[in-house]
């Protein structure tokens, strides 16, 4: 899953926090992409259990590529 950290009515923090907790989805790999690009904001996503934390100020669609790629292998 790919959520951005700023959303209506939850953030992606919240998201990654529930989807982590629910035992259905607990091993989902989850990807955040934000323009949120500090490492408090980093730490943040990452330590709500996100795999990959992507800042859109650096994105680049090779990076989305090989993070798709390390989370769910080659097809």
């Amino acid at each position: 899953m790919v959520t951005d950290v700023d959303m209506p009515r939850m953030d992606g923090i919240e998201l990654v926090q529930l989807i982590r907790k629910d035992p259905r989805l607990k091993a989902l790999p989850v990807m955040i992409v934000s323009y949120k690009d500090r490492e408090d904001d980093r730490r943040r996503g990452l330590d709500a259990g996100a795999d990959f934390y992507l800042a859109k100020s650096t994105f680049h669609n090779e990076s989305l590529l090989k993070a798709v790629l390390d989370l769910v292998g080659e097809p």
